[in-house]
């Protein structure tokens, strides 16, 4: 991901000689700003989209008698105005109103976000004549029994992710950059405060802030962007329309949501500067500080019984060692090396009331874990059963914090396994963790807990070194793998030019063959060891396992397509549904899917979803975890 950003911003440098900074002003009252030569004050001044004029002799508006909606999910409005003549007037302006904003806003674009349950009603109005809908707004859907056996991973946060969790899209935003009028990029602001603002701006300099990013499909509507301090804030590099604007407020209008979308800070008073800006989704203002997460994205990953913030913590390659080390809540953005803070974590588990699945950093002190334990008894629902894992996939020699167990090992002279696996102290080490947690919890609270010992599922040597070693199978309750399935053939460099010329389904031919072949064998073998050692098998991630990253760089995208068409392809409900029911079979407990929301590329196809806001009929991943949960409806 880190690699990822470097050439966007290496990109974004090359473009910004050529790129105007467009800005719209408003300023928090105050003094001592660093003003930026050649910006326009005006709030409307540099708006890349405007209204037409109005249409003449507009005699009626055409509205839908009823509208039904569903909480938290929003959906475009259209008027139909006439002229006197009952001609059609294509691109006259239309005003939108809400009767009850409690029940339902309606933003300048006619973009309906319903908040509550209950009714109210909808004009239109254009040219002196008006029409009026009546909306029903209907609850969320309420899942009252969720499946033991389908749990997810969340994806990473960041600026580029599609998954969009927070209602206040700083939170998972670029952080500050500086941009300079003469094209210069990142060059240092003359002081930063400690929460990550600009202290000062140079002349010509500004503070830069991607919030999303080209084809994430964030929603479309009337998005609020509040701020502390004094100053002028700017949106630039992005197709928005000023709808409203105030001090320390402004409201932008967003109808094309192919682009990016950056907010920038243009002045900044030296002694009062801008800091704590907020860029909230549609109809978040009201309630984004008691209701953090976004609706859309509480909707789509409720059907999970367990969530996995192997990725929201971080956890490979974690710096994190103290307590101090960590993120916090008031943090500029949680996509940073050290990720979203564990009390974000408790509280969406807690939200959703779903049971959680925490990674703790490898390099994490006694007095970490020892606090990471007291925070989470005393915040998390006693309802729910955390799952504790040490680190991720320790055995992966790919990762950071397997060299470093392999240190470790050879610091403690503890046995490597086949040479070179640090089974031994990833057993001790976890059995440390168990324990500090236990002692935390109490021998009362203790059951809830849900001790994780995670190995490769294809080679079991290093689980089986890891739960022989010094009796740790005795101290953990789980055994879990990644049971990956992929087109065996497809994945195989050599047969590149062949694969290119298969159809979807015949890529999805592959993938049901390996579920029933290899995956079936290591699943069945997995599940013999684990009842070895009587322990639950569950799986910490699961799914397709194709990439594209490796193939010759010109068949790179063409394999990344090909892949991305068989994932597409509706028969991958049916494959979801034999994948979940082969790993039940075998004996499988949860099995959480990598991942929930997420774009795909050459790096992997993870996403159940594409986006957040993706219609679910449209994708069969997903419709097939919802169909299978449908079919299980098992309470753990």
């Amino acid at each position: 991901m880190c690699a990822r950003r470097n050439e966007v911003m290496s990109a974004l440098r090359h473009l910004a000689a050529i790129l105007l900074l467009t800005t719209v002003v408003a300023c928090g009252g105050g003094s001592g700003e660093n003003p930026a030569p050649g910006l326009d004050d005006s709030p409307t001044a540099m708006a890349l989209a405007s209204n037409r004029a109005p249409a003449k002799g507009t005699s009626t508006v055409t509205l839908p008698a009823t509208t039904t909606a569903t909480v938290g999910t929003s959906l475009q409005l259209s008027a139909q105005v006439r002229d006197k003549n009952g001609k059609l007037v294509s691109g006259a302006p239309v005003a939108w109103s809400s009767s009850n904003p409690a029940i339902a806003t309606v933003d300048a674009a006619g973009l309906l976000m319903p908040l509550a349950a209950g009714s109210t009603s909808v004009t239109a109005s254009a040219n002196g004549a008006s029409a009026l809908t009546a909306v029903t707004v209907r609850p969320a859907s309420i899942i009252t029994a969720r499946s033991r056996y389908v749990g997810t991973n969340l994806a990473p946060i960041a600026y580029y992710s599609s998954q969009f969790p927070f209602a206040d899209l700083m939170k998972s935003s670029g952080g500050w950059h500086s941009m300079e009028d003469n094209g210069t990029w990142d060059a240092a602001f003359p002081a930063l405060r400690a929460d990550g603002y600009p202290a000062a701006l140079k002349t010509g300099q500004h503070a830069v802030n991607a919030v999303a990013w080209n084809d994430t499909h964030y929603p479309a509507g009337r998005y609020v962007v509040l701020w502390d301090g004094s100053g002028s804030i700017g949106f630039p590099m992005s197709k928005v329309t000023i709808a409203q604007s105030a001090p320390n407020r402004i409201a932008i209008d967003v109808t094309d949501t192919s682009g990016q979308l950056w907010v920038s800070i243009d002045k900044t008073s030296v002694t009062d500067p801008v800091r704590n800006v907020r860029f909230l989704l549609p109809g978040a203002e009201a309630t984004y500080a008691t209701q953090p997460f976004s609706q859309q994205f509480l909707n789509r990953t409720t059907p999970f019984s367990v969530l996995r913030f192997m990725d929201w913590g971080m956890t490979n390659g974690s710096p994190v060692a103290e307590w101090a080390d960590r993120s916090h809540v008031a943090d500029l953005t949680y996509a940073n090396q050290n990720g979203v803070p564990i009390e974000v974590m408790i509280d969406l588990a807690n939200a959703l009331k779903v049971d959680p699945w925490f990674c703790i950093p490898h390099r994490a002190s006694d007095d970490y874990v020892r606090q990471f334990a007291t925070l989470l008894h005393a915040r998390l629902d006693p309802a729910l059963r955390p799952h504790i894992e040490y680190s991720n996939e320790v055995w992966n020699t790919g990762f950071e914090q397997t060299r470093w167990a392999v240190d470790r090992s050879q610091a403690l002279q503890l046995p490597l396994s086949a040479g070179f696996m640090p089974s031994a102290f990833y057993a001790q080490r976890s059995v440390e963790v168990f324990k500090i947690i236990q002692q935390v919890y109490g021998a009362a609270d203790s059951g809830r807990l849900v001790r994780v010992l995670a190995g490769q599922a294809v080679w079991t040597q290093f689980l089986d070194s890891a739960l022989a070693w010094n009796g740790t199978a005795a101290n953990a309750d789980v055994m879990a793998i990644a049971p990956y399935f992929n087109a065996e053939a497809a994945d195989l460099v050599a047969n590149v030019n062949a694969t290119l010329q298969l159809s979807g389904d015949q890529i999805v031919d592959q993938m049901l063959a390996n579920i029933r072949g290899s995956v079936k064998t290591s699943m069945l073998m997995n599940a013999d060891l684990a009842k070895r050692y009587g322990l639950k098998l569950k799986a910490y991630e699961s799914g397709p396992g194709d990439s594209s990253w490796y193939f010759p760089a010109d068949k790179i995208d063409l394999m990344t397509a090909k892949f991305a068409e068989a994932n597409r392809n509706p028969r991958m409900r049916e494959v979801y549904l034999e994948y979940y029911g082969q790993w039940v079979a075998s004996g499988g407990d949860t099995m959480n899917q990598y991942n929930d929301i997420g774009g795909w590329s050459r790096w992997g196809l993870w996403g159940a979803l594409e986006y957040v806001t993706q219609d679910a009929a449209s994708a069969p991943k997903y419709q097939g975890l919802l169909e299978f949960i449908n079919a299980h409806p098992l309470i753990p």
